[in-house]
């Protein structure tokens, strides 16, 4: 979908959304593609000298999960705060919950069945034969439950831990907006209140392990939370900013900061060193810091809203972006998944052992993914889940019978 259409088609559209959740997807396809390649891209020119390495957000581009929280507590919250000041109207919760019933099980659903068919693709190997034990994970992930026992986060769909904490969240996000309808910031103060703590206390404990940890929904409340205030400000401003043509300047300035100094977060968490012995520090130290995190994210969203049409239709709301962004979701649920299956198959065919002593293959193993990632998302998007978000279950079960019905009356029907 074009810029143009995408504009006219989505109330209240704004450009840095798309551009966001597009860099979001492409550092976690590199944190992905490190992960399973080992994998540096980095042009040396000296002695620890680069013209450009990016081995840092290969390394740290999982920080982007927190982006997607943003967007997900932004986007939530954004129709709601449109409402309070008049701008439309709130659907109401059933509505709401069959919205994002449509958005995110179609393509989520597809992609149980064919692993279920086809386990190789996932980190549930033919050696499980039990059928109750398939069962667990299956069903664990339909029903958004996985996240309850380390065994089955990601056993079936890798990237899909993260889906239990955003489905959970939205059950309390009615809750939630009760209060933060009236006092905003004073919410948001609570939630961060809450999800820090709990942050705090479980690091602490150290017999609870760091699945179990981030894999608990109120630990990322203050992450939508900021996501949820964005959202509140970008609309109260264009009611109660006065100028904001004027203020553009100092916004795009504002919003390269925000974005770069997101950039030096990457940075320092490459920096940073961890106690001996501790494994998986910098997840555990990611813990600790997260929130600023999902702040400067949260700022650049507000700022970039009211910058400088250039810099929100060009630079984030570019066509690439906006493809991209149309289908982050399908691309996130299968691309590592792929990379698994490439793997265990052994395809780009190599001798190595372990395959990642062969950077050729890698290289060809990661341009396969790409294609067939981004070949899926446009097809699964286009033709299964596009539909459904549009006309729902049931509209679509109707379009597909009439297709079907005059189909087979065309074949039946005697020529005159």
């Amino acid at each position: 979908m074009s810029d143009n259409r995408r504009e006219k088609s989505i109330p209240g559209y704004l450009y840095p959304l798309d551009g966001l959740r597009a860099l979001s997807l492409i550092l976690i396809f590199m944190f992905h593609t490190w992960q399973q390649s080992w994998i540096y891209y980095q042009l040396r020119i000296g002695p620890g000298q680069y013209l450009f390495n990016l081995e840092a957000f290969q390394r740290y581009g999982y920080a982007a999960i927190d982006t997607f929280f943003v967007l997900s507590g932004f986007g939530l919250f954004y129709p709601i705060a449109r409402a309070m000041f008049g701008e439309s109207k709130f659907g109401g919760w059933k509505n709401f919950f069959a919205k994002r019933l449509r958005r995110i099980y179609p393509s989520y659903f597809l992609m149980l069945i064919v692993l279920l068919i086809y386990p190789t693709m996932s980190w549930i190997t033919n050696t499980i034969t039990n059928p109750a034990e398939i069962a667990k994970h299956f069903f664990s992930h339909l029903f958004f439950v996985h996240n309850f026992s380390e065994t089955t986060q990601g056993s079936m769909i890798s990237t899909a831990w993260t889906m239990p904490i955003e489905v959970q969240f939205y059950l309390l996000f009615p809750l939630i907006c009760i209060p933060f309808r009236k006092k905003p910031v004073l919410t948001f103060a609570g939630l961060c209140a809450v999800s820090v703590g709990l942050r705090l206390t479980l690091m602490c404990t150290t017999d609870i392990s760091r699945m179990v940890i981030q894999a608990i929904p109120i630990g990322y409340l203050d992450v939508f939370g900021c996501g949820m205030l964005s959202a509140y400000f970008v609309v109260a401003a264009r009611h109660r900013l006065k100028y904001l043509e004027k203020l553009k300047p100092m916004m795009t300035l504002l919003s390269l900061a925000f974005i770069l100094a997101g950039v030096g977060y990457i940075l320092w968490m490459s920096k940073m060193q961890f106690p001996q012995g501790v494994s998986g520090g910098d997840v555990y130290f990611r813990f600790l810091y997260r929130g600023l995190f999902a702040a400067l994210m949260a700022a650049f969203l507000f700022t970039a809203c009211y910058s400088c049409d250039f810099w929100q239709r060009k630079i984030w709301g570019n066509r690439f972006f906006v493809f991209l962004s149309s289908i982050s979701y399908t691309v996130y649920l299968w691309h590592q998944n792929i990379y698994i299956l490439l793997k265990r198959i052994n395809i780009p065919y190599t001798e190595a052992y372990p395959v990642m002593n062969d950077r050729a293959a890698m290289e060809g193993m990661t341009l396969i993914c790409i294609v067939s990632s981004l070949l899926i998302g446009v097809i699964v998007t286009k033709y299964i889940e596009g539909p459904i978000v549009k006309y729902g279950y049931k509209g679509c079960a109707v379009r597909i019978g009439k297709a079907v019905k005059g189909l087979l009356s065309r074949k039946t029907k005697t020529p005159s």
